[in-house]
């Protein structure tokens, strides 16, 4: 690379790492940083003839302000600020992202603008009853269920689920599952793969971060149903709505300590009652939707106390039977 270029080279990563609508660099300034650097002492006309350049013949985002010296600034980019913070906050708080992923990405967020900016990036956000799955799979599994739909391929794994000590175990002793898949659906902060398994003609989801040992097998994939929306299919489940928060203890069934986990996080006081049962205290919204998510467990999960909570689940199946 001969001298000018490396100059050249050299003022564009001044420009693109220290300056930004807010910040900017003088003359001199570039001319002592570029020295620093180790490109040596350019004198000011070089400088100005350089970013001249810059500007009107690669058309870089970069604004000049007249004056003794003049000011340069980078301020038009791929991403304004307001949106890196957006992209910050969505990996931040994505829970099948991994707290390692999350500060690659991250890392490579803050590339994307000036040190200033990128200092505002370092956000935290409080996250309500979530936690990040650290042993997390989902972005592997992604990759391959796309190429599987890509290549019109079967997909064989097996899925993962809680113990009643909350210790990962493999769901139905191992069982491996084959299926066609159809698509991928995002729910409740949770990616799915919508398919039919191997043998049926039924219509099933299978979250990402559960799937182990996920390969793309050669036998060859089911057609998706004509009739099957994956919007229509997705939209079938419900969001949490906003009631009274009150302490409720629940009986358990063994098998229920995944979903509670996935509703609630680990963050609460479970007790073993018997070889498949257990007790579970939680901070909950009485809401019809807390109550829905309890009825879909058929009586495997029971509210014990306190009374007003066991009543407002009476009310609510009342109030929806037909006599």
């Amino acid at each position: 690379m001969n001298d000018n270029r490396r100059k050249l080279t050299g003022i564009l990563k001044l420009l693109y790492e220290n300056t930004d609508a807010e910040h900017s660099m003088d003359t001199y300034q570039i001319m002592d940083a570029l020295e620093s650097m180790g490109y040596g002492r350019p004198d000011r006309k070089t400088i100005d003839s350089n970013i001249k350049y810059i500007i009107e013949d690669l058309g870089m985002g970069i604004r000049k302000e007249k004056g003794k010296p003049n000011r340069y600034r980078w301020v038009e980019r791929e991403f304004d600020l307001a949106e890196l913070k957006m992209l910050v906050d969505a990996v931040y708080s994505s829970r099948f992202i991994t707290k390692r992923k999350s500060r690659e990405i991250i890392a490579k967020l803050k590339d994307l603008t000036s040190v200033h900016q990128a200092s505002t990036l370092n956000r935290e956000l409080y996250m309500s009853n979530s936690f990040k799955n650290d042993g997390s799979d989902v972005m592997a599994n992604t990759d391959l269920i796309n190429e599987a739909i890509k290549t019109g391929h079967r997909l064989r794994f097996t899925l993962a689920c809680y113990d009643i000590d909350k210790n990962e175990v493999l769901r139905d002793d191992g069982k491996v599952y084959e299926v066609s898949p159809f698509g991928l659906v995002w729910n409740n902060d949770f990616f799915y793969m919508v398919g039919s398994p191997a043998g049926t003609e039924e219509v099933c989801s299978y979250r990402l971060d559960q799937m182990r040992d996920t390969v793309i097998t050669k036998t060859e994939a089911v057609a998706k149903p004509n009739d099957l929306s994956l919007d229509k299919y997705s939209s079938c489940i419900f969001d949490m709505t906003s009631g009274d928060t009150i302490d409720v203890v629940l009986k358990c069934k063994a098998y229920t300590m995944g979903s509670i986990i996935d509703r609630f996080g680990k963050n609460f006081y479970s007790e073993e009652i018997s070889d498949d049962t257990f007790s579970a205290k939680l901070t909950v919204d009485a809401s019809p939707a807390f109550y829905a998510w309890l009825f879909q467990f058929g009586g495997d999960i029971q509210i014990v106390e306190p009374e007003s909570a066991r009543e407002g689940f009476k009310k609510l199946l009342n109030k929806n039977l037909i006599y």
